[in-house]
């Protein structure tokens, strides 16, 4: 294994809680892939979905909480599977 391959995960980490610093609620994500549960489709791709909340998990992983395609349910998404993002809340960067 060299050196670099080493970092790579260590690397993603890190986008993923600068990404995850960057997005407030109120912002919409993309997913790049479709997130299914139980055969069901909840998040598709092309689709913007709300940010309802922003929480770590016990190790600290971030994780956002969004609205999804079934209306009232919610899902928990990490911020790797982001592949686009809009801030639309009050703090929108330049």
């Amino acid at each position: 294994m060299t050196e670099s391959s080493a970092e790579h995960p260590a690397e993603q980490q890190l986008e993923a809680e600068m990404l995850w610093q960057e997005l407030a609620v109120g912002d919409e994500v993309m997913v790049e892939f479709p997130v299914c549960e139980a055969g069901r489709e909840l998040l598709s791709p092309g689709q913007g979905y709300l940010i309802l909340a922003k929480r770590q998990s016990a190790s600290g992983v971030p994780q956002l909480v969004t609205e999804s395609n079934i209306p009232g349910q919610q899902v928990t998404l990490y911020p790797h599977c982001i592949c686009s993002y809009r801030c639309l809340s009050e703090q929108q960067l330049s």
